[in-house]
């Protein structure tokens, strides 16, 4: 068996698994009305007969596979433990659940809740028994040395060959490494040997730098002989980013991505924030027009506040917030340089003698954010990221670490709002947090994000 023969199983466990959800839901209905109300004092109203759950029933089998793939079941390199996939295949579930009570609210339909209510775990039970049974017939094949494909190993220190055969030797697929050859210790024809004589399948190269000009002739002979390469990314040192090779203009490039771009979250974020945005601003219409005049009435100036700030990227943009402070706020900046209160590029001072009456109740509140609904509308800005900073704070930092809250879009709030905004006075505090959102992020973050800012608004937690 090759290691075609390996990636071939995915296709064959999606067919199963869609077999199976569809088994689990005629069960579960089996279940509902054949053996639950001789148990349960179940309601007895009419569930509707069988027809009514087939195109459920073919829900479930087309949707599984796309699920089960999407929570990483069929990653066969992935060597994560048995308990992960346990997890998995529950939540799973769980989705399948959710999206067939939505599909019955959405068509108006009336079929048993409790049916669905049953399937999720009488398919976790299923996935089970198939989970368990494909770990044993793998460990089967191990213990008896029938392995999927033969490995080659190239490296240059003892350490990698030691950690690649441990890490093999756990591995759910069977990948036997059949030798270590050291990198320049031979001619590029002695590594083609080394190949045929083992009957390697792939070959494993984590080198250094400095012999990349051999591993790059190394490969070339494995695309010419039809051999499977892998290469080690380990010699950047990356620790965030994660390297995918990518065809760009008919060329092959190694890209390093430390953030999640480009995946059907992001997507679903963008138009989440255009559409949260145009409805906000619409309903909120009455309550900007109050805050307006009551800016206006106070002090002279514009109600709102224009200020040019960082994008992703650091790209400039202007930002909108309504006006807090009085309209000769930045000439008398200087003057009260020495009262910041916040370390690093960043200038803030709790009892700002510039802001307006007005403008306290304002940033007490947060009311003097909702402008910024205009930028989440024209994409400058999303509802829940990295707040801007002005360009010339932007432009005042050194580390790296601290430019990397600029590699996605600023957002109205984000962990800092919530864990007290401006009572973190360490700029760098300030910059976890925000790097914590940027590894950690998902939409079920930032919906977690826009429900503790709530409170966080309310009670004007660290406002000033």
């Amino acid at each position: 068996m090759n290691l075609g023969d390996v990636r071939q199983i995915k296709i064959w466990l999606q067919l199963i698994d869609g077999l199976l959800a569809a088994t689990a839901f005629i069960a579960a209905y089996y279940l509902r009305v054949h053996i639950l109300p001789g148990i349960l004092p179940l309601e007895s109203r009419e569930i509707g007969e069988f027809q009514i759950y087939i195109p459920y029933t073919g829900m479930m089998g087309l949707l599984a596979p796309l699920v089960l793939s999407r929570r990483g079941l069929y990653r066969h390199f992935s060597g994560r433990g048995r308990k992960a996939n346990w997890a998995a295949m529950f939540e799973a579930g769980l989705i399948l659940f959710l999206i067939g009570v939505s599909v019955i609210f959405f068509f108006k339909q009336s079929p048993s809740r409790i049916v669905f209510i049953l399937f999720v775990p009488i398919f976790f039970f299923f996935l089970f028994l198939r989970e368990e049974f494909l770990f044993r017939f793998r460990l089967f094949r191990r213990q008896t040395e029938h392995y999927s494909v033969r490995l080659l190993l190239v490296t240059d220190s003892p350490e990698g060959s030691d950690r690649w055969i441990n890490l093999f030797s756990d591995a759910p697929v069977g990948i036997r490494v059949t030798r270590t050859f050291r990198a320049e210790s031979g001619s590029i024809q002695d590594f083609a040997e080394a190949l045929h004589e083992d009957s390697a399948g792939i070959a494993l190269f984590d080198v250094s730098t400095r012999h990349m000009n051999w591993t790059a002739q190394a490969i070339k002979a494995c695309e010419e002989e039809g051999i499977e390469a892998w290469l080690s990314t380990d010699f950047v040192g990356t620790q965030i980013a994660r390297a995918q090779f990518e065809e760009i203009m008919n060329r092959n490039l190694l890209v390093f991505r430390s953030t999640r771009a480009g995946t059907w979250q992001f997507v679903a974020k963008v138009l989440i924030d255009r559409i949260a945005s145009t409805f906000l601003l619409l309903l909120l219409s009455p309550l900007l027009l109050v805050i307006w005049i009551a800016i206006k009435l106070e002090s002279s100036g514009p109600a709102l506040f224009r200020q040019r700030r960082s994008g992703r990227h650091g790209d400039p943009f202007t930002m909108y917030k309504f006006r807090t402070m009085h309209s000769d706020a930045e000439m008398r900046k200087a003057e009260l340089e020495a009262l910041n209160e916040m370390s690093g590029p960043v200038f803030k001072i709790k009892k700002d003698p510039r802001v307006t009456r007005v403008g306290a109740f304002l940033r007490f509140t947060s009311l003097d954010e909702l402008p910024q609904l205009i930028n989440v509308f024209l994409g400058h800005m999303s509802l829940v990221g990295p707040r801007p900073l002005p360009t010339y704070e932007t432009l005042a930092m050194t580390a790296n670490a601290q430019r990397r809250r600029l590699s996605v879009t600023p957002g109205m709030t984000c962990l800092w709002q919530i864990s007290g905004r401006n009572e973190v006075k360490d700029f760098s505090d300030w910059v976890r947090l925000d790097l914590e959102y940027i590894d950690q992020w998902s939409l079920w973050l930032d919906f977690q994000i826009l429900l503790q800012t709530i409170p966080a608004v309310l009670f004007g937690r660290g406002a000033r």
